[in-house]
């Protein structure tokens, strides 16, 4: 997704999934006002925040998922979020800016696709 801005977006989370021991999780971070969704720009930014943090390794099943606006809006609702926490651009020392969930799902649903 490209905003008005020309930035370009494609939310990816690292997710695990085991339906065979019903087991689902998403990478989450604490924040100051809450436990919150982690999603990255890109698949290669949230592939360079596994090989440099060693979270989220693919030995324990995760995987880095590009999910639209709405899929992200399940994620949230399915672990009980309400926050997205969005790295800056992956150098393993940047911010991280964070959105109240519906905020977020607003801002990429009035992104235009690329």
């Amino acid at each position: 997704m490209t905003d008005a801005d020309g930035f370009t977006l494609t939310p990816t989370v690292l997710y695990r999934m085991d339906p065979e021991h019903d087991l689902l999780a998403a990478a989450t971070t604490r924040t100051e006002i809450g436990e919150a969704l982690l999603v990255f720009r890109s698949e290669e930014e949230a592939e360079a925040f596994r090989r440099d943090t060693g979270r989220c390794p693919a030995s324990e099943g995760f995987g880095a998922v590009n999910l639209s606006g709405e899929e992200i809006a399940d994620v949230l609702a399915m672990h009980g979020l309400a926050i997205v926490a969005m790295p800056e651009p992956w150098t393993g020392a940047g911010g991280v800016d964070l959105f109240e969930g519906e905020n977020f799902i607003r801002l990429l649903e009035e992104s235009t696709p690329v």
